[in-house]
């Protein structure tokens, strides 16, 4: 088996206020403030499935059930102008670990992430993975590093002078990297090495085929987020979008 390499670096996306850019080597991101989407709640609503509305009736916390409206609503409203289809017609399954995918329509790659109160859509034409995290001040992350990080990604958080920013940089960068290979979780995450290198893929990791590119974004003091994707020999760009403000 070939070995495959993961390339981790930090990086500021190209700002973008046009309309979506549907070409290979394109990711395009979505940041969604969810405060902004409430007053639209009910028109969001109606463009999901009769299932999605059930699912939404479940959740025990409105919040989470708003959040999950708006994220998924708008989703099918970007995915309705890259695949020329009706939101309420797109078909969205769950694989087999549980990642949404689309039905019959494999060039068309998108992942979802939300926290707190800002949600992101990644869309792209090759496997993506994407995670926000909310960097809560004094968070006790030491547990979650010791079961999680490597060495070296340890030794790193010591001698960081921002540690609890570099603790959320490397795990939004686990998740990705999971979301993308959408493998599931592997049993031990410290065989997944996140730091700024070209870092070795183990080879217990399961659904490798290439190496894969993984970039962080520092969205503000409070947000950090993370892309992971396929590289290949096309020179890959990322755009962000603001929902709030960009033309559909």
């Amino acid at each position: 088996m070939p070995g495959y390499r993961l390339y981790c670096g930090n990086i500021k996306p190209d700002a973008h206020t046009g309309t979506y850019e549907g070409s290979e080597g394109v990711i395009n991101i979505w940041l969604i403030d969810i405060r902004k989407q409430i007053p639209f709640l009910a028109q969001l609503e109606q463009v999901l499935s009769p299932a999605e509305r059930m699912r939404a009736a479940r959740f025990h916390q409105q919040k989470d059930a708003q959040q999950f409206i708006i994220t998924r609503a708008i989703l099918r409203i970007l995915l309705s102008d890259t695949l020329m289809e009706k939101p309420g017609e797109i078909t969205i399954l769950s694989s087999d670990n549980k990642k949404p995918v689309l039905a019959y329509r494999s060039e068309v790659q998108f992942n979802v992430s939300h926290a707190e109160n800002y949600a992101v859509i990644a869309i792209s034409k090759q496997p993506v993975g994407i995670d926000i995290e909310f960097i809560k001040p004094g968070f006790d992350y030491h547990s979650v590093a010791e079961y999680a990080f490597s060495t070296a990604e340890s030794d790193y958080l010591k001698g960081s002078s921002i540690p609890d920013t570099d603790f959320y940089r490397i795990w939004t960068r686990k998740e990705a990297f999971l979301k993308g290979l959408g493998s599931g979780l592997v049993n031990d995450l410290k065989q997944i090495s996140c730091l700024d290198a070209a870092n070795d893929i183990s080879s217990t990791i399961e659904g490798v085929s290439s190496d894969w590119e993984l970039k962080t974004i520092d969205l503000s003091p409070a947000y950090i987020m993370s892309i992971a994707y396929e590289r290949t020999a096309i020179l890959n760009q990322i755009f962000l979008f603001d929902f709030s403000q960009a033309a559909l």
